[in-house]
This record gives C-alpha cells, structure tokens and sequence, in this order.
C-alpha cells in the first residue's frame, strides 16, 4: 500500500539511456502567466531530459480565442515539443492539474512529470524524476524541499504539525503532501475518478489519497531547495486543517462510516482467497467431501483449487477469462461465456457443482443454473453464494439516500441483480433443486481494515459478527451460501416405452 515503507531519501534513479525511450514522457507546466519566466523555465531544462520528453504543454489558465501571442509564437519555434492548451473556462490550480491529466491520457503517456512553469520548480532536476519513473514505472514521485525552508518559524511549525497529523490519520509516512512537482504513472491517473476533485489547491493532498486507495507506491526524493514553500502557496492555516479533514474523510469511507466517490478507484481487482473461517471460501472447501470431483463455475483464477488438492479434490473451473495466471492445481480449465447455455465434454460426472458470487453478474441466471443438472450426479450438491444487499448497512444507506455503486463489494459496479435471502433460496428453486442447508458469512472485516487475517482482534470482531449472522441472516448476514440437490432431472430421465434399462429384475 502507499505509503507503508519509509520514506527513502536514497531511491536511486537508473541512468537515461535507451531503455527510456520504451516510456512516453509527457511534461505539463502550471502557473506560469508570464512568458519570460516560462522562457526562463524552458532553457533551464537540461539537454538529456528534452529527448525523453514527448510534448511539453503549457497549462493557460484563461480561455482564448485569439491567436498565440508573439512571445509564445517565439518560443513554440524555439521548442518544436512545445503546446499551449487552453481551458473551456478561467481556470484554476486543481483545474489547471485535472485539465494537464486528462490531455495526458488523452495522449496516452505512460509518464506525467506535473511542475510549475513559474521557476519555482527547478528544471535541472527532471532527468532525476525520469530516472525514477525508468527504474520502477508503478510508482508516484513526489519532489520535496531539501532542507526545512527558510519561511518563518510559524510556517515551518505549521507544515510539520498538519503533516504528522495527515500521517497519524492515513498510516503514511511523507513529508510534504502538498508539493506541486510531481510524477505521476499514467495508468494510475487512469484508474483514480480525478475529475470529482477540488478545482483549487486541495486537489494535490486528494490525488495522493486517490493513489494511496488504489494501492500505487508513493516515494519522496528531495530535489527542491530550502525555500520558502515550493510556490504552491499552501501553507495558510485554513489549507492545511482543509487538508486533515479531508484525511479524516478518507478514513471514514475506507471503514465504510461514509461513502465518497472520490475514492472509488477502479483496482482492476483480482480476487484472492480469503482466510478468514468466517467468509464463504473457507466455509466452501469445509462443505466438499474429501476425494470429489468439483465443477467450479466462475472459478476466476482456480483460488480454491489449492485448498480442495489437500483434500485429494480434483477440480474442474469455467471463466469467461481465456485462462491466463491459473492455479496449477485446477485439473481442467474450460473458458465458457457463462450468459450462454454451458457446453462442456462431460456427463454427470461431478459430486458438486460451486457457483461462487457469480450469478449476480449475470442475466441469464435461471440458464445457467439449468445447465448445472446436466453436469451434476443425481445425487450431487450445487453450493452456491452471493451477496446480501438487505445488509444492515445498506438500509441504513437507503434510509439516508445512499446507494453507492464501487468496485467491489454487494454493490459491485459489474452487478446486474442483487438478492435478499429469499429472492436467493427463490432463484435456486425455480432452476429446479431442493435447498438443503443455508451457510451466512461476516462481513469482510481483513478487508475492511486491510487486515492480513492473523490479528486476533480482527478474528475476534468476526467470530462475534458471524454468530449475531446466523442469529439474524436477513440483517446481518454479509453473504448467503445454499448448499441444493436436483428436484428435476434432464430428459435422460424420461423412458420410453419399452425402455427397460431401468426396470427391476
């Protein structure tokens, strides 16, 4: 997660050579109205650093219809990567950095270097963070001042006691959350909703909570002098309690108190297996007999397979994925759209069927569950689960005109249906099975709190939850599974007459 390894002043950049050219740099200058001092900024930028930058784009902060003035007619011809980009209205400092972001996207770069134009950024320091952008592409860099500033004692007091409170708040451990000069990964920028942040200054602390939601390491290299500030202007009381508050509310949404868009990331999620004897991996594997053969529907990357071998269960998984990263321990991996009628090279050969959060994804779920008999022994068991949207949680949200869709969770954004308890038990009878026992889980609380699974307080607080579950499954229940048998069999089961293959001696 960002954040959680120190802050390394020593993070070493890898040389520019021709291994940079397999990255597209794009570099975006803010806050520089005036054409000298931008000129100034443009010469001062090393040689090395200007071949491994694509397009420099000077951020106006005004819109204009007319013609580029003759200073910067001048320096567009002095510098052929040079673009001047105009904003549909006066635009602010958040804006101005929304408006650099989505130009980058636009153009695809695979790096975004963020500085002011103004001077107040030094220049000769951009081969550094391209070095750092070679040496690991993933991260965020952001510039800090090398020495304390020599502002007044007050400013400096001020800075470092609003920082060591950010840090308390988010468990991160940076110096400076308010520097202008940055670099950010292009893919990162993609998956964090930047638009829904502040036009003004507090956009710089939100984006590093953007990143520290969607897990991007964060690194700090001290490449700005001690001056006063690093020109961003941020270092007034009401800014920087602005900036704790905004920390505390991040917070707030991570534990699910509140839920704000601005930090709903697109993770592009890869589901792992969870530990916890509570949730419904676990309490799956527990409910297969040792030495059966599973059919897993939706099997993602085969997660339950290694838990199933140690119980000499051999495993067959379906996805719609074309079966890249699988376990090694699946025996068979078919790739199947499961929104069409499943067909697979077997007969009734499975003890069990698993249909594992995954009708919820789907609008042909009645189908899908037919086409489970055909693979099932009569005798088999179909476990399947899903999420609880009459959740506890999620009344209360309704009941104060809340209904947030994110990337994962009961309200999964790829969710097409959700289901109550007995919407559930309803869709697994229509397709024709009988509902033999019904298994609840806790709420997810080692990823609420971003927990391991090892914390015995974390184990604690979900034993208790789990047991008030089964007290209650409509409220409180986080997950419902239902373990079913066949009510009605194929047409295999239909003799004709004269068919005696099933008649008595």
């Amino acid at each position: 997660m960002a954040g959680d390894a120190p802050v390394d002043d020593r993070i070493r950049a890898r040389p520019l050579d021709d291994s940079t050219s397999t990255l597209r740099f794009g570099l975006f200058l803010c806050d520089c109205s005036d054409t000298d001092a931008l000129r100034k900024t443009l010469d001062r930028i090393p040689d090395e650093a200007g071949d491994c930058i694509e397009e420099i784009v000077v951020m106006l902060d005004r819109p204009s219809r007319a013609p580029l003035s003759a200073a910067q007619i001048r320096l567009a011809e002095r510098q052929p990567k040079l673009r001047f980009h105009r904003p549909p209205r006066d635009s602010g400092y958040g804006a101005a950095r929304k408006e650099a972001f989505e130009y980058a996207l636009r153009r695809g770069f695979d790096q975004v270097v963020v500085m002011r134009g103004d001077g107040a950024h030094p220049p000769e320091e951009i081969p550094r963070l391209i070095g750092l952008a070679v040496a690991d592409p993933a991260r965020m860099v952001l510039a800090t001042r090398r020495g304390g500033g020599r502002g007044g004692q007050g400013g400096r007091f001020l800075r470092r006691m609003s920082t060591i409170a950010q840090n308390r708040i988010l468990g991160l451990r940076l110096r400076d959350y308010h520097t202008s000069f940055r670099l950010y990964p292009g893919e990162a920028l993609r998956r964090i909703p930047f638009q829904l942040d502040s036009d003004g200054r507090l956009v710089d602390a939100e984006v590093i909570l953007q990143m520290r939601a969607l897990g991007v390491t964060i690194h700090e290299a001290p490449l700005i002098d001690g001056v006063a500030g690093d020109g961003s202007g941020c270092d007034d009381l009401v800014h920087r309690i602005r900036a704790c508050t905004t920390a505390i509310g991040y917070r707030l949404h991570q534990f699910h108190v509140t839920r704000n868009g601005r930090y709903l990331v697109d993770h592009d999620v890869h589901y792992t297996l969870k530990s916890s004897n509570t949730g419904s991996h676990v309490q799956i594997v527990d409910a297969i007999e040792p030495g059966s053969r599973v059919l897993d529907l939706g099997c993602s990357y085969g997660l339950m397979a290694r838990p199933l071998l140690a119980k000499s269960v051999r495993m067959t998984g379906v996805d719609t994925a074309p079966g890249e990263h699988l376990a090694k321990e699946l025996e068979h991996y078919h790739q199947r759209d499961l929104e069409l009628p499943l067909e697979l090279p077997y007969g009734r050969i499975f003890e069990y069927v698993v249909c594992a959060d995954v009708i919820e994804h789907l609008k042909n779920r009645n189908q899908l569950l037919r086409s489970v008999r055909r693979y099932l022994k009569s005798d088999g068991r179909l476990i399947i689960s899903t999420p609880n949207v009459a959740l506890w949680f999620y009344r209360l949200s309704l009941l104060v005109g809340r209904f947030e869709y994110g990337p994962r969770g009961v309200l999964d954004e790829t969710h097409v249906h959700l289901y109550t308890g007995s919407t559930f038990r309803r869709e697994v009878e229509k397709a024709g099975f009988q509902i033999l026992s019904q298994r609840v889980t806790a709420l997810p609380f080692e990823v609420v709190f971003e927990s391991t699974g090892r914390s015995r307080l974390i184990r604690s607080l979900a034993f208790a939850y789990h047991a008030l579950a089964r007290l209650w499954p409509s409220m409180f229940a986080y997950q419902y599974i239902l373990e079913a048998r066949i009510v009605t069999l194929d047409e295999e089961a239909t003799l004709e007459a004269g068919d005696r293959s099933l008649a008595g001696d």
